[in-house]
């Protein structure tokens, strides 16, 4: 009973944690929208509190565990950790997910240990066969070592397509925006107060980095980098190439929007081009076979009964 009640109680605090971190990342868009009017910096201490639970209490956390235990790992260990941490740090970025690579890993571990602990607990409270107990611990240990790696790639393919879905009406605005006669950094800050997804969160670290006193250039770059979309590449070279010709940026977005929507369409075709093929096997696999025990199932009863 002890054991049942530890191992909901771990369970709470995960749920309550996961929870906890999106309502702690949320800030007051009236006091962002102030401060860049005002163009105020918070001191550290604001700074601080509008952090989320998980970077203010658990993240310092794991982060100190992290470095202790790499002091003692060789250096050929240490130097795969690397890759993989960087491996790992374009997944997250291209997820939209900003946490450090070292924290994503110390989770993964945790949630293993987690995973094997709960399905042994599960294990050993209920009766099972050996075999079916064997069965439950291998699928508790695979869930445990794939489920953040899946969740992974889940919310970078999430994200992407986000982007992609994003990408045409984003442009139409920016375009309308720079023709009302507004700059290309004012168009951004437009745009994120009139849309919203993930897209128009890349566009404000755009922006973000721009007044940073980096040169367009230099973020529209590191933008190509954080996606992995071929057309978020093509639009951020045309506005590069826009830019040192002195070609006016509206047309390019203009040009850029109109051939985004012909790929959508050409995409939704080649889909339903593609669905009559794929709905053939499970019309073999389960439609067909149904249909012919209907048919031919009297005529092959009354053969049976006349022979």
């Amino acid at each position: 009973m002890e054991i049942l009640v530890i191992t909901y109680s771990f369970l709470a605090f995960i749920l309550a944690v996961i929870i906890a971190t999106p309502l702690g990342k949320r800030i007051d868009r009236k006091q962002s929208r102030i401060d860049r009017i005002n163009n105020s910096v918070p001191q550290p201490v604001f700074q601080e509190l509008q952090l989320s639970f998980y970077e203010r209490f658990v993240g310092k956390g794991i982060k100190a565990i992290s470095e202790k235990l790499g002091r003692f790992a060789p250096k050929k260990k240490k130097q795969n950790k690397t890759k993989t941490l960087e491996a790992i740090r374009k997944q997250l970025r291209f997820a939209g997910m900003f946490m450090d690579p070292a924290d994503f890993q110390f989770i993964k571990q945790a949630f293993l240990i987690g995973t094997v602990f709960v399905t042994l607990v599960v294990v050993i409270a209920v009766d099972m066969s050996p075999m079916i107990m064997l069965l439950v611990l291998a699928i508790g240990v695979l869930l445990g070592v794939m489920g953040p790696t899946m969740y992974l790639r889940s919310r970078v393919s999430g994200h992407q397509n986000g982007i992609k879905k994003q990408l045409p009406d984003a442009m139409d605005m920016l375009c309308v925006c720079i023709e009302a006669g507004l700059g290309f950094d004012a168009a951004l800050l437009k745009v994120s107060q009139k849309l919203s997804g993930p897209f128009i969160d890349e566009l404000m670290i755009v922006y973000r980095e721009i007044q940073m006193g980096r040169t367009r250039r230099e973020a529209l770059q590191n933008l190509c980098d954080a996606t992995n979309l071929d057309e978020l590449k093509t639009f951020a070279s045309a506005l590069v190439q826009a830019e040192q010709l002195g070609i006016p940026i509206n047309n390019v977005m203009r040009s850029q929007s109109e051939q985004l929507r012909v790929e959508r369409s050409q995409a939704a075709k080649e889909k339903g081009m593609k669905a009559s093929i794929k709905m053939l096997i499970p019309m073999l696999l389960f439609i067909f076979p149904v249909v012919f025990i209907i048919l031919m199932g009297p005529t092959v009863l009354n053969i049976i009964e006349t022979f």
